[in-house]
Parts: structure tokens; C-alpha cells; sequence
């Protein structure tokens, strides 16, 4: 049963599935961070700063070394630890997506 899982986990992460949308949300991030500087706290802009972060090392593993599937996990543990992305990000590249239920699975 284990094996099924990590089979499942490893096909939802995959570069083929998840590279187009961590780019074009990596790509969103720098504009959305200098139009809300002001409106966010030290602690807001430094997490979403450290989770834009992320993303660009997601992507440079998906570039480099895609079948890492060890290495795309733990960032992926760590971008889910800096919460979700900013909800204008996501709506402008999923409308109608609610991320509060994708992390409930």
C-alpha cells in the first residue's frame, strides 16, 4: 500500500504535471511582492519572500534533477510550512481554485 502512495505522490509532482504552474507562479511572485510591500508585515513579506524562494529552487530541481523526487518533497514540505501562496497569485492562474482544500488532503 505504501508503494501505491508514493507511486501517486510521485506522479502529482512531477516535473510533466507541476513545472508549468510553480513557474508561472514563481514568475507572479516578484511583481505581487513589490505591490504589497507596504500593505504586509515584516513577518507576511519575509514568508512569502522565503516561500518565492523556494519555488525558484523547486523549479531549478525540476530543470536539473526532475526524477529527485526526494528532493521535490522536502520542498514542497517547506513551501506548504510557509502557508499558502498569496490567493491573487492563484486566482489569476486557477480562478475558483480553493487551496484550503487541496492541503486538507
Amino acid at each position: 500500500m505504501e508503494s501505491i502512495v508514493e507511486n501517486m505522490m510521485q506522479q502529482l509532482l512531477s516535473k510533466e504535471i507541476l513545472q508549468e504552474p510553480m513557474k508561472e507562479i514563481g514568475e507572479r511572485y516578484p511583481k505581487w511582492l513589490e505591490e504589497h510591500k507596504d500593505r504586509l508585515s515584516k513577518e507576511e513579506y519575509d514568508r512569502y519572500h522565503h516561500q518565492y524562494e523556494l519555488i525558484l529552487k523547486l523549479n531549478e530541481v525540476y530543470e536539473e534533477e526532475p526524477d529527485n523526487f526526494q528532493k521535490i518533497v522536502d520542498l514542497m514540505q517547506k513551501m506548504q510550512e510557509c502557508g499558502q501562496p498569496p490567493s491573487d497569485i492563484v486566482q489569476e492562474l486557477a480562478p475558483g481554485l480553493d487551496l484550503n482544500n487541496l492541503s486538507q488532503l
